[in-house]
């Protein structure tokens, strides 16, 4: 469904959306997905900032890097599946 849109068409000349989602795509899921790319933030599908562990441990500018905390599973709980309880014991990366 080629658009006759002229900020989907700059869009893809930009490189901001793919031939083959310009092809397929009507202009209201194009316009998100350029609405999306543009925005510099990592946002959720409701537009809030998002935030995760990964993002907290990255460097901020012009620091040096955070601690990371990293949980191993003990005894019985070992060979269970999910994230280790609170008791778990703690080894410190940077």
């Amino acid at each position: 469904m080629p658009s006759k849109d002229p900020t989907i068409k700059k869009a893809l000349k930009d490189g901001v959306i793919t031939k083959n989602q310009y092809e397929k795509l009507s202009d209201g899921l194009l316009k998100g997905i350029i609405k999306k790319k543009k925005s510099g933030k990592k946002t959720t599908s409701k537009g809030m900032v998002r935030k995760t562990a990964r993002l907290a441990y990255e460097k901020p500018a012009g620091k040096k890097g955070g601690v990371k905390e990293v949980r191993h599973k003990l005894g019985k709980e070992k060979h269970k599946r999910g994230r280790p309880k609170g008791g778990s014991k703690v080894e410190v990366e940077k």
